[in-house]
């Protein structure tokens, strides 16, 4: 019960330092914001944002178990350009391939539901297939760097950038540029960025999640691990995100679950990472929650 108050606690300062942010903006005379959705609606979007960013974390985490596997049999220097691609909803596939682009040498298919990996380091010459799905990924890199390169940063003393392709329809697929981190302990909120195609791999759009990176620590000064971190998001930035969830499983630990204090839906966004799924409460049922408590 302790745990529980302090949390409600420093999410209810956050509410009242957005607050009291929201009435100074009203004294200036700007336009009100915007109503909140209905609950229903709020509750769809997570779901689909849930969805998304548990299909991303997939994808990173294929990207991870892939390239440890190779380098078990090949030294990075023999090793050129690969792909990563969803045959199916539920598994992920890989390929490495040569120096010359010629042939497959290290080949993996993993299933998201079981954990259960094929991996072949068998060389075999490059399918038609393979080739064609290289050509697009070195094209949608080409396009939408050239077109929004300008516009992504990365901290290097935090770590390096993750790339990763996800397709979203059938018509859209969304490269992901996430912050990485070479430091224990420590979930890199921010720092991340998104470019969709098409599927001739024009850059359609680009999107920036957060204004800055928020390096968050998972566990406390003496070392013992934190039960639930909480961050805010600008008005622009209305919901958690993909990359908030994605980043959030990768390097969580034995950490539940994450927050994020909403101020565009006048809320807070719970994330738990068990079940995949998102609580939205409204500011003043927190409130009502705080004071049960209290009694």
């Amino acid at each position: 019960m302790t745990n529980t108050r302090h949390f409600l606690r420093l999410a209810l300062v956050a509410v009242a330092a957005m607050c009291f942010s929201s009435f100074a903006k009203c004294k200036e005379g700007k336009p009100k914001k915007p109503k909140r959705p209905p609950l229903e609606v709020i509750q769809a979007k997570l779901d689909s944002i849930c969805e998304e960013g548990y299909n991303l974390y997939h994808a990173e985490r294929v990207n991870w178990i892939s390239t440890d596997s190779m380098l078990v049999h090949y030294g990075r220097e023999s090793i050129g350009r690969s792909i990563i691609w969803q045959p199916t909803k539920d598994s992920w596939g890989v390929v490495f391939f040569d120096h010359e682009q010629k042939n497959c040498v290290f080949e993996m298919c993993y299933n998201i539901q079981n954990g259960k990996m094929m991996v072949s380091y068998d060389k075999r010459p490059i399918r038609k297939e393979e080739r064609s799905r290289l050509a697009l990924k070195m094209l949608m890199l080409k396009n939408g760097l050239e077109k929004y390169g300008e516009q992504i940063g990365y901290d290097k003393n935090c770590g390096g950038p993750n790339f990763d392709f996800v397709r979203i329809n059938d018509n859209v697929i969304r490269l992901y540029i996430l912050q990485g981190t070479m430091h224990h302990n420590t979930i890199p909120f921010g720092n991340d960025y998104s470019i969709d195609f098409d599927n001739e791999g024009n850059a359609l759009c680009f999107r920036r999640y957060h204004k800055s990176l928020l390096a968050m620590k998972t566990v406390d000064d003496s070392g013992k691990p934190v039960e639930t971190l909480l961050h805010s998001h600008t008005p622009d930035n209305p919901y958690i995100t993909a990359t908030d969830i994605c980043n959030f499983l990768l390097y969580r630990g034995n950490m539940k679950q994450t927050s994020v204090v909403s101020s565009a839906l006048e809320g807070q966004i719970i994330y738990y990472a068990d079940s995949n799924t998102c609580l939205f409460l409204p500011f003043e049922t927190l409130k009502k929650i705080l004071n049960h408590n209290k009694k």
